[in-house]
């Protein structure tokens, strides 16, 4: 029998990619252990003080509690990546 095939980022690793939805195209990645990120093909369009990507309150209850406005490098989409805190 056949192993059941995983997706990516299901693969275990505290590394985990994510993709412009628009180009599908990974543009960065996350720690799911630490909840560090990485843009590296994305232009975060919100920051803080020190110029930082920042992530902003949601003021969702269900869903992600933070949120940042990304636009893809590769094909211009702006989306939101959200994030939950479990805070």
């Amino acid at each position: 029998m056949d192993e059941p095939t995983r997706p990516e980022h299901e693969n275990g690793a505290a590394e985990q990619p994510f993709s412009c939805p628009e180009c599908n195209r990974t543009v960065g990645h996350a720690n799911v252990l630490t909840g560090d990120f990485s843009f590296e093909d994305v232009t975060p369009m919100s920051s803080g003080p020190d110029g930082l990507p920042e992530f902003k309150e949601t003021g969702l209850r269900d869903g992600p509690q933070k949120a940042i406005e990304l636009r893809c490098d590769y094909c211009g989409a702006e989306f939101t990546l959200g994030v939950e805190t479990d805070a």
